[in-house]
């Protein structure tokens, strides 16, 4: 026996350590918050004394805490019942059971009380399948809570649908103007207001008036939010756009007070997951230059403020849209024409670019990560180029990043090498909407879209994530789609040449994370002096057939040596 022994040991297991070795232990034990040894079963033992408790793992395999690199968590804890409506793929699969859920929820309710959905996604409602050209509008939730301010935000994120008490409470006409890159949608023959809004500005325009969620339901999300991600294994998160930008958006769940429940739950031993923050900057998402310059200078602190369990990680950056809406950047235009653009302040894309630079070099000077959301590939050009501009003028190891990252050429991809640029991108969502994107950009693009293989092959570091509520925080989904490529609708293969291996996407979701906030000395894989995180699956991750690794379950998860989850 050791001369001091572990708190735990665990026994008779397959501990897939994702070490730079790969290597495959049987037993591991842990002392405190942090593993004391990973080895045999004898080897372990060694370390047990009178008061230790002993796990017998039969069998099971263990990796790794998951960390999901890119989420809006604690939105994702409050979009979720019961605080907002399940208005999502599969709970509902047609405008007329959406309508029917709204107006249940109207019958509980008194006239004036806020209505808010959340998940609707184009590709599988029955009636848009049927008819490209339907959309859900206005009128449609006018029929079902006519004294009820609704809105209903897209699986996305990126666009909602409302009513017209909404509209109304608002000040949306036909004369409402919104920033380039976002649209307040109109009918084309009446010119009125047909309840759409498209990307956060116009969003934003809407959000000004919904009475914000109490700090007590903020509370009450983040802890859902921490009761999810342990129930799917997941340890860390990157809960990636808090702060003064996002006060008035969803209530409330992006806004500044959700940073300081999380303070809370930290002073208070509560957190069962470590989340890493990014500071929103700007009101509802629409970030500037002047915004950057203000509150950079006011906020007196830069990216690695914090400890494992809640640090600041760095700055979110929106540099274009989404290909669903057409407001992603390309250079090729799409297929039903238009290029998209940037969504920041500026009278032409010249101008739009320029400010992008200047705010990466703003946050670089003064010490911020930066993430950037980026889809098309002209976008995608104008953020390495702001970020190599910054580099040069001060050079720092500040790990730069960007999210999404779909249709990144060959030649930007070997400038992020170069560059120390890394990717946090998302299986999940190629498997959730790759037929609608087939639609949206062409097939040539979407099978390259995520090209994960080539990013991973040139050597740029890349983390996996679900981008949630966008996607449920699915990991074994998540590794499916990345291995298989497939379509959740009709299992039409994109991109086969981008496949990568299930080992590898297990290092995505846990190396990749930890080196994107810094810490892969501290967590991200199953060895001595880690953080003591990880995971019990019921089966074998690396033998069970690709097809299959969506029903492997979770059954146990342990986050800094204590158990927070068991089925």
């Amino acid at each position: 026996m050791a001369s001091w022994s572990a708190d735990s040991i665990y026994l008779n297991g397959k501990i897939v350590t994702v070490d730079p070795s790969d290597r495959i232990a049987q037993a591991l034990a842990v002392k405190g918050s942090t593993i004391l040894a990973v080895g045999s079963n004898a080897e372990i033992q060694d370390w047990a004394g009178a008061s230790t408790k002993v796990v017998d793992l039969g069998g099971k395999t263990v990796l790794p805490g998951i960390n999901d690199s890119h989420t809006h968590a604690a939105m994702y804890g409050g979009s979720r019942p019961p605080l907002t409506l399940d208005v999502g793929y599969p709970a509902v699969k047609s405008i007329a059971e959406i309508k029917q859920t709204v107006a249940a929820r109207a019958a509980e309710l008194k006239p004036g009380e806020w209505i808010r959905g959340m998940g609707w996604d184009t590709g599988f409602i029955e009636e848009i399948k049927a008819d490209p050209t339907r959309r859900m509008t206005r009128h449609d939730l006018d029929e079902v809570a006519p004294d009820n301010p609704v809105y209903l935000v897209d699986f996305t994120q990126h666009q909602l649908v409302a009513n017209s008490l909404a509209l109304k409470l608002a000040g949306i006409t036909r004369e409402t103007t919104t920033e380039p890159g976002s649209e307040v949608v109109k009918d084309p023959v009446t010119g009125e207001p047909t309840g759409g809004l498209i990307e956060l500005p116009a969003q934003g325009i809407l959000m000004r008036v919904v009475p914000l969620w109490t700090r007590d339901e903020k509370r009450a999300a983040i802890l859902q939010m921490m009761r999810m991600m342990n129930a799917r294994g997941i340890t860390s998160v990157t809960d990636a756009a808090l702060g003064p930008g996002g006060i008035g958006y969803q209530g409330g769940l992006l806004g500044s007070e959700c940073i300081s429940v999380y303070n809370d739950l930290h002073n208070e031993e509560a957190m069962t997951v470590r989340v890493n923050v990014l500071y929103l900057f700007g009101e509802y998402g629409a970030i500037s230059l002047k915004d950057f310059q203000r509150s950079i200078l006011e906020i007196g602190i830069h990216s690695g403020f914090g400890d494992e369990w809640l640090k600041i990680g760095g700055i979110k950056l929106f540099g274009d849209g989404i290909p669903q809406t057409k407001t992603a950047w390309l250079s090729e235009e799409y297929p039903s024409g238009g290029h998209g653009g940037l969504v920041i302040p500026g009278a032409t894309p010249e101008d739009q670019v320029r400010e992008l630079t200047e705010m990466i070099g703003v946050a670089h000077e003064h010490g911020f990560q930066c993430a950037i959301h980026v889809i098309g590939d002209r976008a995608i050009t104008a953020c390495i180029d702001g970020i190599e501009r910054a580099q040069r003028e001060a050079p720092k190891e500040l790990r730069h990043y960007l999210v999404h990252c779909d249709l990144v050429t060959p030649a930007d991809i070997r400038r992020m090498l170069s560059l120390g640029i890394g990717c946090s991108t998302q299986p999940l969502l190629k498997w959730a909407f790759s037929d609608v994107i087939d639609q949206m950009i062409g097939i040539p693009r979407s099978e390259w879209q995520f090209p994960v293989r080539s990013l991973l092959d040139a050597g740029v570091p890349v983390s996996l994530s679900s981008d949630a509520p966008v996607a449920e925080p699915d990991w074994l989904q998540g590794i499916e789609a990345a291995v298989l490529r497939k379509s959740r609708a009709s299992g039409t293969v994109r991109g086969p040449a981008q496949r990568i291996s299930v080992a590898e996407a297990i290092r995505g979701y846990t190396m990749g994370g930890a080196w994107q906030d810094h810490q892969e000395r501290i967590k991200g894989s199953l060895e001595p002096g880690k953080l003591a995180d990880f995971c019990v699956l019921d089966r074998d991750i690396l033998t069970t057939g690709p097809e299959e690794i969506h029903t492997i379950a979770n059954v146990a998860t342990v986050a800094g040596g204590k158990l927070v989850y068991e089925a």
